[in-house]
């Protein structure tokens, strides 16, 4: 995007314009006895200015959001694990656990589906996976690449879950009371606490007490 500047004086007043704006003016001046560094000063704020008055010019381009789908097994499972690894890749001995969440040994059986986002740019990957008992209508296993965090990308894995399901039926999931982040997304988007678990959701941010919460979601 080039921005191009024209700059004119009309009855002692500085006036400006780029491509992207209507003409703005500086102020009444005598121009003809300005300095040539108090000249450079103004330029200055002029380009500053015409760039601060295009409400829709930014210098960073905004990342292009990933194809959220159900994953095709066993052509993107290759690439499910390597998202999940990433979650590991400082470790050295994992637990029975992680080394199953890891080769995505769940979504190989029958009644499950995973719902990943992809980068439509090069190099293409999985950034986020979440899984999905169809049955128990469970969503567990609910990841985001750490470096790609912070992006929307958990929301959007929750909404490509709810868009799989048949309607109506009510949504699951447990996560830790710690887990501030995943808590709070699945509030925003909806979830709540039933039964004891509420009661154990507002205890949990009252003391240091870790508890594994059970959320659900009304889906119509």
């Amino acid at each position: 995007l080039a921005i191009i500047l024209l700059f004119h004086t009309r009855n002692n007043t500085i006036w400006y314009q780029s491509n992207l704006s209507s003409p703005h003016c500086l102020g009444l001046v005598d121009h003809q006895h300005l300095s040539t560094a108090t000249m450079t000063i103004l330029l200055r704020i002029l380009i500053t200015t015409a760039f601060l008055s295009v409400p829709s010019f930014s210098l960073i381009s905004t990342q292009t959001s990933p194809e959220i789908r159900i994953a095709v097994i066993p052509e993107d499972l290759p690439d499910i694990q390597d998202c999940r690894r990433s979650a590991y890749k400082n470790k050295k001995v994992l637990l029975n656990s992680a080394i199953s969440f890891c080769n995505a040994d769940q979504i190989q059986r029958e009644g499950y589906l995973c719902v990943i986002a992809r980068e439509r740019t090069s190099p293409f990957r999985v950034i986020g996976t979440a899984d999905l008992n169809t049955r128990t209508k469970v969503v567990n296993n609910v990841y985001v690449r750490e470096e790609v965090r912070k992006q929307g990308i958990g929301r959007l894995l929750m909404e490509g879950v709810e868009d799989a399901l048949e309607k109506p039926t009510t949504l699951k999931l447990t996560v830790y009371s710690s887990n501030t982040p995943a808590v709070n997304l699945y509030k925003k988007l909806g979830f709540t606490t039933p039964g004891i678990y509420g009661g154990l959701s507002a205890l949990s941010s009252a003391i240091s007490f870790n508890f594994l919460l059970e959320m659900e979601k009304e889906l119509v």
